[in-house]
C-alpha cells in the first residue's frame, strides 16, 4: 500500500468507536474541540471528523483520482498498440530534464506546441539533438492537463500492424486509434522503409485527423525528402498549419554515461 491508499485508509477508519468518551474527544487546531457521538447499541463513544478531515479526505480522494488517471494516460500514450510495443521510458522525458540550451528554438516551440497543440510540429535534424525527448515530454505535458495522446515510432507502428496481418487480425483499431487520438505524435516517421501499403496507412491516418483538425507531431532525419516516404499527398495535408523547426548540432549521445539500475514500468500502487 502507497503513503497516499494508507493516509486514506487512516482517514476513512478515524470513526471507529472508544470505550470512553474522552477517547474520542479530540481537539482539532482550527475548528476546536471536537465532542464525541454516542452509539447506544454497544455502549461506545465514536469520534467525529471536524470539516478539516473532511475537506481533507477529500483532497486525498481527489489526488488518487488524479495519479490514477494520469497513470491510465501513461499507458494509453506509450502502450497504446500493446505492451510488445511499449515506449514506458519515454514517460521519463520532459521540459525539465532536457539541456535546453543546445537546442532553445526547438525548446522553446514545442513548449509553446504542447500548451495549445494545432497544425502539424516538424522537428527535423540531426541524429542524437532531442527531437524524441522533446516529442514526449510534449506528451508529458499535456499529461499533466489530463489530455491523452499516442507516440509511436513508425518502425513499431508498422510492425504492429505487420503482426495483426500475419496472424489474419484486423487492424483497423490501429488506425482509427491513430486517426482519433487527441494528439498524435509520430517519431522518426522516416524510419520506416517506403512501400505503397505504408503510404496508404500514413494518409489513411494524417487524412483522417486533418478533416478533424486534430494536431500531429513528427520527428524527420531528412525533412527535405519526406515524400519519399509517406507520400506526396500526406506532405500536402502535414504542411496545414506546419511549423518546422530545424534540431542540428553534436549529437546528445556520444560521450553520455552508460545509466545504471532498470527502467521503472507504467503502473499503480506498489
Amino acid at each position: 500500500m502507497n503513503s497516499l491508499d494508507q493516509a486514506l485508509s487512516h482517514k476513512r477508519f478515524a470513526w471507529i468507536g472508544s470505550e470512553t468518551k474522552a477517547e474520542a474527544t479530540w481537539v482539532c487546531q482550527t475548528c476546536g474541540l471536537i465532542e464525541p457521538k454516542f452509539w447506544p447499541i454497544n455502549g461506545h463513544y465514536i469520534r467525529q471528523r471536524c470539516q478539516c478531515e473532511i475537506d481533507e479526505e477529500q483532497r486525498l480522494l481527489k489526488e488518487k483520482r488524479r495519479q490514477d488517471e494520469m497513470i491510465f494516460l501513461a499507458r494509453r500514450t506509450y502502450e497504446w498498440l500493446g505492451r510488445g510495443w511499449s515506449d514506458a521510458p519515454l514517460v521519463q522525458k520532459t521540459f525539465e530534464n532536457f539541456r535546453a540550451e543546445r537546442q532553445q528554438d526547438a525548446y522553446d516551440m514545442a513548449r509553446m506546441f504542447a500548451l495549445e497543440p494545432q497544425g502539424t510540429l516538424v522537428l527535423h535534424g540531426n541524429y542524437g539533438t532531442g527531437k524524441t525527448h522533446l516529442l514526449a515530454a510534449i506528451c508529458n505535458e499535456i499529461r499533466l492537463r489530463l489530455i491523452g495522446s499516442h507516440f509511436v515510432t513508425a518502425p513499431k507502428l508498422f510492425k504492429a500492424i505487420q503482426e495483426k496481418i500475419q496472424y489474419n487480425e484486423d487492424y483497423n483499431g490501429i488506425i482509427h486509434y491513430a486517426s482519433h487520438a487527441p494528439l498524435l505524435v509520430i517519431d522518426d516517421i522516416d524510419k520506416a522503409k517506403a512501400s505503397e501499403f505504408r503510404e496508404e496507412i500514413y494518409f489513411e491516418i494524417i487524412d483522417e485527423r486533418t478533416k478533424r483538425g486534430l494536431p500531429i507531431a513528427i520527428s524527420t532525419n531528412r525533412l527535405e525528402d519526406l515524400a519519399n516516404y509517406v507520400g506526396g499527398a500526406v506532405c500536402s495535408r502535414l504542411s496545414i498549419g506546419q511549423i518546422a523547426v530545424p534540431m542540428n548540432g553534436a549529437d546528445f549521445r556520444m560521450g553520455m554515461e552508460p545509466v545504471e539500475g532498470t527502467i521503472t514500468p507504467i503502473r499503480g500502487g506498489n
